[in-house]
């Protein structure tokens, strides 16, 4: 056999391994094509699915549930009665209901208040809260790893939370331990970040909490404790004054030493 025929047969060899190893490639390739495409359904189905199951979830709890703007009815009959003399600027008298949840209640709003409260109140209550949608996925995540070591509903509630429990439930739902009260005080929470700002909702908060000693909201509990206006508050009295929320019965006047 001559150099030429030799040089012919290897090139030919050559040419068919090549075609042999395209056609392997291009059967490989629509082989992975095929899986790829199947997984994206796969993917996409999934998350179609979780969709509306969190769809469906939030319908079974929202769709009872009072719509957020009542809060600003709500915060219209806060205060006590006061009652002043005719020149409007002394007061004569101011009525105090001493039954349970209810009291002294004086509204101010939040450009009245030591803004050392208002720091105090957001680093005790929800760090997260100038930031967040109106919950602490954080708070609760660990509320919810908590839940499932000890077997009870713990906290995790961001101050929007917190206001949206005492505005829209009653005194029996606030204290039951409930995962269902706990998911619509998520949704409600969620909405009225949406509907109203942050600082807004701060004011309410801090209007609406019970600082002991029948005390409501923050402008009562510093005259109540203090002789003062909220916004004359110093560092010291507003780091003891931001715990009550959560600790009423460790105020000055019941409990000084703790205080």
């Amino acid at each position: 056999m001559n150099r030429s025929t030799r040089l012919f047969i290897l090139r030919r060899k050559r040419r068919r391994w090549a075609r042999s190893q395209s056609s392997g490639w291009q059967v490989t390739a629509r082989v992975g094509g095929v899986a790829l495409a199947l997984t994206l359904l796969l993917l996409i189905g999934m998350a179609t699915t979780a969709a509306a199951m969190v769809g469906g979830v939030y319908y079974y709890f929202a769709r009872d549930l009072p719509d957020p703007s009542t809060i600003v009815a709500k915060q219209e009959s806060f205060e006590t009665v006061k009652i002043y003399d005719r020149t409007g600027k002394h007061l004569l008298y101011e009525s105090i209901d001493p039954r349970p949840f209810r009291g002294d209640r004086t509204y101010v709003t939040l450009d009245q208040i030591s803004p050392y409260l208002i720091n105090a109140t957001v680093a005790l209550e929800d760090r997260s809260f100038w930031t967040n949608p109106g919950v602490n996925p954080r708070g609760i995540a660990r509320a919810f790893l908590q839940n499932l070591q000890g077997g009870s509903v713990q906290g995790g509630s961001s101050i929007t939370q917190q206001l949206a429990k005492k505005n829209f439930f009653t005194l029996e739902e606030q204290y039951a331990r409930s995962y269902t009260r706990k998911i619509k005080e998520v949704i409600l929470a969620i909405d009225l970040t949406r509907r109203y700002d942050k600082k807004q909702i701060l004011e309410w908060y801090l209007n609406n909490n019970f600082y002991g000693n029948f005390s409501y909201g923050i402008e009562s509990a510093a005259k109540i404790y203090f002789g003062k206006s909220a916004a004359d508050l110093n560092l010291a009295e507003a780091a003891m004054l931001a715990a009550l929320p959560q600790f009423p019965g460790l105020n000055p006047i019941q409990a000084p030493d703790d205080a």
